[in-house]
């Protein structure tokens, strides 16, 4: 009888990963890559094209544009290393998803995310022995499935976060320390979540040292902070080795020109913690998509004594977290559904929610108290399917815009701002593709392309106009974020028909509600 039970358990395990794979098919990981997640996939098409012999990012137009004028990539995701330009994203991220890409391409790089999903549900299942139904509530109680959506390092920087806190409960702090250290080559958040662990470890063990009750070298705190600091100092090692940086290319693109005042940090800790209204967008925070982590940390923090080391150190340092990042991000994460650069808040508040799951199953008088619980429980439930709505509607959307560049059959593109480039979709790869922010330097670019690239269409596209308004680009320039996205002047619509004919007899107007487009040939005109 109880194989039979074992063997239900493991094929309810199995479906529910199963649905995950269900949940990015049908999010058309296919026109999925866009910002951030376009560069990685080109960086893990340049280590899979090279043989691991090079990061240099591929540029289809290079040849008309040789000295990388035209690049159609912010400035903040790239950087130079000798006469390559590179990525400035971790390397291992990339070469981790190397096989997704060469057996599926960039369809199949979505699916890298799994990896980090299957280990968040096996250290679940195996070390703390949770039943299937707390995984699925654990899961889509968070915001981690809209985070799986997109080709990242997310999934896996949360499932190796976890592992840590595993094995500092499981008192083994080396390990935890190792595993907390190997979250960094991912995501940077991984430095300041091993600085609060243990910082919160030192005070719940008493303050080893000062304590001489309290043995240093048996002390959880130091073996931690021996494990971290092994792996970080590799770390640092090889950074510096490749790219004479010791926190590597991405911080010094987070980090090393621009940078928020202290209120515009209030107004971002504000967002990622509760909620806030950017740029027309209502920005949902992290204890207001997850408010049990408030409440759970908070019961838990009221009774203090009351509860293990092990326990005071995960709340301890999550808050310390939680309450810390938002004042160090480099930006307010902009994209998500949810608060990515507190993503590594997401296991700790996981492990909350199941002691307070075991403590509700254990008690059977409880009713108010389990009925509260059970709304705290649905609320982010109701986030995650509200999110995934908005992104499978966005995508929908992004799939008309790649179709209609598709279907302007150009060979070569020129967009005035990056934020229109990442609709190429996959067609960036086999296109020449060039960003000119500025309309006085169309008329030189196109007598290169006009020469280069012979006898081919091209097309000229940015958003419309009238939509580019004054008050926009005033408050986009005034944003401390990135120098990215709207916030050059539009090309006057008025002017471009006479630039591109001198070099092109035939030019055809394209109408759209929301893109400017233009297209340029040497035959005679066909309606688009």
């Amino acid at each position: 009888m109880r194989s039979v039970f074992k063997k239900r358990n493991l094929l309810g395990f199995l479906s529910l990963f199963l649905f995950c794979i269900v949940l990015i098919k049908s999010s058309k990981p296919e026109i999925s890559l866009a910002y951030d997640s376009r560069t990685k996939s080109l960086q893990t098409h340049a280590l899979v094209y090279s043989g691991f012999r090079s990061e240099a990012l591929p540029y289809p137009a290079k040849f008309i544009d040789p000295k990388e004028e035209f690049l159609p990539m912010p400035a903040n995701n790239y950087t130079k290393s000798g006469d390559s330009t590179i990525s400035v994203f971790p390397i291992l991220l990339a070469a981790l998803a190397t096989p997704f890409y060469y057996f599926a391409g960039n369809q199949g790089l979505p699916y890298f995310n799994l990896l980090g999903v299957f280990v968040f549900f096996w250290i679940l299942r195996k070390f703390w022995k949770a039943s299937n139904t707390f995984i699925t509530l654990a899961f889509f109680g968070s915001y981690l499935p809209i985070l799986m959506m997109e080709f990242a390092e997310h999934t896996l920087f949360i499932a190796i976060l976890l592992a840590s806190l595993t094995f500092l409960y499981k008192r083994a702090g080396f390990y935890a320390g190792i595993f907390a250290g190997l979250s960094i080559w991912f995501r940077h958040e991984g430095i300041v979540f091993a600085g609060c662990i243990l910082l919160a470890s030192w005070i719940s063990e008493g303050f080893p040292l000062f304590n001489k009750k309290i043995k240093w070298n048996t002390s959880n705190t130091f073996r931690f902070g021996l494990g971290f600091a092994l792996i970080f100092f590799v770390f640092v090692l090889f950074n510096y080795l490749r790219y004479s940086s010791f926190l590597g290319p991405r911080f010094h693109a987070n980090y090393g020109e621009s940078g928020a005042g202290f209120v515009h940090k209030i107004q971002w800790a504000l967002g990622f913690l509760f909620l806030n209204k950017i740029d027309e967008t209502i920005r949902i925070g992290f204890f207001i998509y997850m408010p049990f982590a408030l409440i759970g940390s908070g019961i838990l923090l009221f009774n203090f004594r009351k509860i293990s080391v092990r326990r005071k150190t995960i709340v301890l340092g999550a808050l310390f977290f939680l309450f810390t990042i938002p004042f160090l991000a480099p930006n307010y994460g902009f994209w998500e559904w949810g608060p990515r650069y507190l993503s590594a808040g997401i296991p700790p508040a996981t492990l909350v929610l199941f002691w307070f799951w075991n403590y509700f199953a254990r008690r059977r008088n409880r009713l108010i108290q389990k009925y509260s619980f059970g709304i705290l429980i649905s609320i982010p439930l109701i986030m995650t399917f509200i999110g995934l709505n908005f992104l499978n509607q966005s995508r929908k959307q992004l799939l008309k815009t790649y179709t209609l560049f598709h279907e302007l059959k150009a060979d070569t593109f020129i967009f005035h701002d990056f934020s229109v480039m990442y609709f190429m979709g996959n067609d960036y790869l086999s296109k020449n593709v060039l960003c000119a922010p500025k309309e006085d330097s169309l008329s030189a670019l196109l007598r290169t392309i006009s020469q280069k690239v012979k006898g081919k269409r091209i097309a000229l596209i940015q958003i419309k106009e009238e939509l580019i308004t004054p008050e926009k680009l005033e408050k986009t320039r005034k944003s401390p974020v990135f120098d990215i996205m709207l916030k050059t002047e539009p090309w006057k619509s008025k002017n471009i028909p006479s630039k591109i004919s001198d070099f092109y007899p035939n030019v055809q107007k394209v109408d759209s509600p929301f893109f400017d487009i233009w297209v340029g040939d040497f035959e005679p005109p066909v309606k688009l």
